[in-house]
């Protein structure tokens, strides 16, 4: 279990949730409207024998700094390594919308991202989200103003399985039939567990920002500098990021590779495949 810290740093407070362990950590970067102790699939990385150092991005949780971008950001991550002690780190974790941060890092302290791991990512070199309709939506819906009545209302939805299914749904391109019977009690409870502690805060607009489709060709850039091996983790399931996503950062980012999952949702964590992922990280990392 991560344990949540406040870093002052020069640039303002950044909240963590570390665990350190006898192998080095690897340094997680959650998506949008999650803080450092998310749950996020973490797990996959202590129960390898992995610290982790889990940290809120700017706008979110207690992180208190601004709307830094991940270019900017990344000098409060390497104060935060400092003053924990952390001086090698195994890889960068990025999860969903925390990829960018995750690739900045790996580019600009490669001491600290030796390896890049990228789970279910987007934006890459296109435009996020991926629908018109999505990207003009997601600001007025879970933007500051919004934001706590739109996730009190999520949370009172997702207490019943039947709301939670309709949550579920959003982030899967398959039929009912095809991935709901596949859930466990334990999944469920993980997926609950996760949309209870989500939170807006102002980070998200401070994503959408970055992954507008004026920056493409930066981020493309930015992408082409990563020297790092890296593992990129997708599923064409995914109804939350297209799978454009990872085959533009394969194409993209000199030595990455693909592994395709068949996760039955975005959360690449929740059913049975959680299993192969964590064989693709603990072979990818050794």
């Amino acid at each position: 279990m991560l344990t949540r810290q406040i870093v002052v740093t020069s640039g303002g407070p950044v909240e963590v949730g570390y665990a350190p362990a006898e192998k080095p950590p690897v340094l997680m970067f959650p998506g949008g409207h999650t803080t450092a102790v998310t749950p996020i699939g973490e797990d996959i990385y202590t129960r390898l024998g992995h610290g982790v150092l889990c940290f809120s991005r700017p706008g979110y949780g207690r992180t208190d700094v601004g709307p830094l971008t991940a270019a900017e950001f990344t000098t409060l991550v390497v104060e935060t390594c400092r003053f924990l002690g952390v001086q090698k780190a195994a890889a960068a974790v990025g999860v969903s919308f925390g990829g960018l941060q995750a690739i900045h890092t790996a580019v600009s302290s490669p001491e600290l991202a030796p390896k890049l791991i990228l789970h279910s990512c987007a934006p890459s070199a296109l435009p996020f989200p991926d629908a018109w309709l999505e990207r003009v939506a997601a600001p007025l819906v879970f933007g500051p103003a919004a934001q706590k009545a739109t996730w009190a209302a999520i949370r009172r939805l997702v207490a019943r399985d039947a709301g939670l299914k309709l949550m579920m749904k959003s982030l899967t391109r398959l039929p009912d039939d095809q991935w709901w019977p596949r859930m466990s009690e334990a999944d469920l409870r993980a997926a609950r567990a996760m949309f209870n502690a989500m939170d807006s805060g102002r980070g998200f607009l401070n994503d959408l920002r970055q992954a507008h489709n004026r920056l493409c060709t930066y981020r493309s850039h930015i992408q082409t500098l990563v020297t790092a091996p890296t593992l990129v983790t997708a599923s064409r399931n995914d109804g939350g990021v297209s799978f454009r996503h990872a085959e533009n950062f394969v194409e993209t980012i000199p030595h990455a590779h693909l592994y395709e999952t068949t996760a039955p949702t975005h959360l690449y964590w929740i059913g049975d495949t959680k299993v192969d992922i964590t064989n693709a990280v603990q072979a990818f990392l050794a």
